[in-house]
C-alpha cells in the first residue's frame, strides 16, 4: 500500500540507476533505529536485484522494494487514530522486520526452512506453477503444542500484504487463544487471489503440513475483506481439506454460489462484520450469512456493534468465532432472519484496507 512519500521516491525505485541511499526523501534526516534498519535492507537489495530478479522476474521484484519504502514510510508516520504509540510502534517494526526477512532471503538466494518457531516469522515458499518464490508470513503462538496443532490460513485484504496483515495484532491475539499457527501468504499481489495465487495457496497448505507438526484434519481457512471474499473462490477447491472456514468483513458473490454448493454440504461457516463497517456494507456479510444458511450450511454469524471495517475494531466479535470455529460449535440462531431471498453482490467493492 502506498503512502505519501513512498510514492514520491516510487520513479526513482524504478530506474535502479541511482544508488538507494542517494534515494532517501529528505523527511528521514533523523532515522529511528527502524527506519535505519529498512535503509540498511533496501541497499542491500538494490545492490543484489540481479538475483533478485532471477527469483521473482521485474516486475516482482520492484514490487517488493516498494514495500521497503512503504516500510520506511510507516516507521516515520505519526501514530493513526485508533491505535496507542506503543501499539503502531509495534505493528509498524512487526511489518518492517517480516519484509527485512524476506529481502534477507531473497538477497541471498536462500529460502529459510519453514519451521514452527515461536513467534513473527517470514518465509518464501516455491510455487509448482512457475516456480517462483511466493511470500507468507507465519505466526507460531507461544503456547502451540508441539504435535498436532491447528493450523489456519489467512487471507489478506486489499490493498494489503501478507505483513501488514499478521504484523497488527489482532489475529496474533486471536491465535494466542488456541495456539493455532497461523499462515499468509501474499497471493502475488493478484486481486481476489485469482490464478496462479490461488495454486500458491494449496501449495503453501501442502508444504505446511510437510514442514511443521500441525494437524491435517484440524486445517482451517479464514479471509479479511478481499480475503474475505476470496475464500468462497479458494476454499471450494480444497473442499473438506478445511475443517471449517472464517469470512470476516466480506461476503460470498453470485459467481461463488455454484461452487460452494457444489464442494460444502455440511461445512462449518463463521461470518463476522462489524456494524458500523462502511467500506464492507454490514448487509453483506448478514446476506451472506442468511444465503448460506438457506443452502442447508451450518452457518454462525457475529456482528460486532461498535466494529467498523479494521481489523482491530472486530476483536471481541473475532475472537468469539475464533473460538467457536476451533471448538467446533455451531450457532444457528444467530444468523440474522429473512435474509435468504436477498440478492447476493455482483463484485466486491474496491475497499481500501489501511493497516
Amino acid at each position: 500500500m502506498m503512502r505519501g512519500a513512498a510514492a514520491g521516491v516510487l520513479a526513482l525505485t524504478l530506474s535502479w540507476a541511482m544508488p538507494v541511499r542517494a534515494q532517501a526523501p529528505a523527511t528521514t534526516g533523523a532515522r529511528t533505529p527502524a527506519a535505519s534498519a529498512v535503509w540498511s535492507a533496501l541497499e542491500r537489495f538494490a545492490a543484489a536485484r540481479a538475483k533478485v530478479e532471477g527469483e521473482l522476474g521485474t516486475d516482482d521484484t520492484a514490487m517488493f522494494q516498494r514495500r521497503l519504502f512503504d516500510d520506511l514510510e510507516r516507521t516515520n508516520e505519526p501514530t493513526p487514530d485508533g491505535y496507542t504509540a506503543a501499539q503502531w510502534a509495534d505493528t509498524a517494526g512487526s511489518i518492517a522486520r517480516l519484509d527485512i526477512e524476506a529481502a534477507d532471503q531473497l538477497v541471498a538466494g536462500t529460502m529459510a526452512p519453514l519451521r514452527a518457531v515461536p513467534g513473527l516469522h517470514e518465509y518464501l515458499v516455491p510455487s509448482h506453477v512457475d516456480g517462483k518464490w511466493q511470500l507468507v508470513a507465519l505466526y507460531v503462538p507461544p503456547n502451540a503444542p508441539a504435535a498436532r496443532a491447528s493450523l489456519a490460513i489467512a487471507l489478506h485484504g486489499n490493498p494489503q500484504t501478507e505483513a501488514e496483515l499478521l504484523g497488527q495484532a489482532a489475529l496474533r491475539r486471536v491465535a494466542d487463544s488456541t495456539g493455532t499457527i497461523v499462515a499468509a501468504p501474499f497471493g502475488r499481489g493478484i486481486y481476489d487471489f485469482a490464478e496462479p495465487a490461488a495454486t500458491d495457496v494449496y501449495d503453501l497448505l501442502g508444504a505446511l503440513q510437510d514442514a511443521l507438526p500441525v494437524d491435517r484434519g484440524r486445517t482451517y481457512l479464514a479471509g479479511y475483506s478481499m480475503g474475505g471474499f476470496s475464500v468462497f473462490k479458494i476454499g471450494p477447491r480444497g473442499g473438506y481439506r478445511w475443517k471449517a472456514v472464517l469470512c470476516i468483513s466480506g461476503a460470498i458473490l453470485n459467481s461463488g454460489v455454484r461452487a460452494v454448493d457444489v464442494a460444502w454440504h455440511d461445512m462449518p461457516l463463521y461470518v463476522v462484520t462489524g456494524a458500523r463497517d462502511d467500506t464492507i456494507p454490514t448487509k453483506y456479510s448478514e446476506q451472506t450469512a442468511g444465503f448460506l444458511a438457506g443452502l442447508g450450511l451450518p452457518v454462525s454469524f457475529y456482528q460486532e456493534p461498535t466494529g467498523a471495517h479494521p481489523l482491530r475494531t472486530l476483536i471481541p466479535s473475532l475472537q468469539r468465532a475464533w473460538s467457536d470455529m476451533l471448538a467446533g460449535t455451531d450457532r444457528p440462531d444467530s444468523v440474522p432472519s429473512g435474509h435468504g431471498g436477498f440478492s447476493l453482490p455482483p463484485s466486491a467493492p474496491p475497499a481500501q484496507v489501511r493497516t
